[in-house]
């Protein structure tokens, strides 16, 4: 009966020990998550880390590896315990997130148009190539502007930029501090606009060239009707495109350059949007 009662002596101790550790353990684990919920909404719209050949450990790996570095440094918040609310927050933290990487996203989106735009006027409209990221085909000259500036990208520490974004994104919306307003539409719309005018501007220099190129064929064919302009089009329209763009690679990375470096702008402004209306 004696060692019963020591028993279950015991086991309340070891009971009320867990119990006190849970107590203990739970916020902080709780904070945790919605930092990590945050980080986790960033990489999943990133244009790189969100396709699908990088396997979802990895990106389970690099959440947590971030969450672990980045969790001394913000101040995690107090968090409610009605998981209704609790739930409500980590949603509003992944939608933070993702309103990061969507400022990224549309960057990267107007590379893409304007190599569609490019190649079409080049004759590449029917060259494809596959993309591991999206499992989709992609236009050559659009994979070559995204490979391009996803090198300036790194080079120019973009990378920790958006680490150091996730930092002081909690100046501008602390943790359940996110609310969605007509400025967040508008700002959106500012993000796509942006876009449309960067394809443009990457897109101009060769299409001026290929216009001028189509009107001095069509002057060729109309003085020398013996001359297939269709079949001379191909490779005149596709050696002066190719020397445009490497003619004015200089001007492309400089303007790519300039963008990058507004982009932290951009995600400020669009987090203002977001959580001040």
């Amino acid at each position: 009966m004696q060692l019963f009662l020591l028993h279950v002596r015991r086991r309340r101790k070891r009971d009320m020990a867990l119990t006190q550790t849970i107590q203990i353990l739970l916020p902080e684990f709780q904070g945790f998550l919605v930092l990590i919920s945050r980080i986790g909404g960033l990489l999943a719209a990133l244009p790189v880390l969100s396709g699908r050949n990088v396997p979802a450990k990895v990106k389970l790996a690099l959440v947590l590896g971030l969450g672990v570095l980045l969790a001394p440094i913000v101040p995690l918040p107090a968090v409610p315990y009605d998981p209704i609310v609790l739930a409500g927050g980590l949603i509003s933290e992944m939608v933070i997130g993702l309103a990061i990487g969507l400022a990224v996203r549309l960057f990267f989106g107007a590379l893409e148009l304007a190599g569609e735009v490019i190649g079409v006027q080049m004759g590449f409209g029917v060259v494809q190539l596959f993309d591991p990221t999206t499992a989709e085909q992609t236009p050559i000259i659009g994979q070559y502007f995204t490979l391009l500036a996803t090198l300036i990208f790194l080079s120019l520490n973009g990378h920790l930029l958006l680490v150091a974004t996730i930092i002081s994104s909690y100046e501008s919306i602390p943790a359940f501090g996110a609310s969605l307003t007509g400025g967040m539409g508008e700002a959106i719309l500012r993000l796509a606009q942006n876009m449309f005018v960067v394809g443009l501007k990457l897109a101009v220099p060769v299409l001026v060239i290929i216009l001028l190129i189509n009107l001095l064929l069509a002057l060729l064919g109309r003085a020398v009707s013996q001359i297939n302009v269709f079949v001379l089009s191909f490779p005149v329209t596709i050696a002066g495109g190719l020397a445009v763009m490497s003619l004015s690679a200089p001007f492309v990375t400089e303007l790519l350059v300039r963008e990058i470096e507004r982009l932290q702008f951009t995600i400020d402004e669009l987090l203002r949007a977001l959580g001040h209306g």
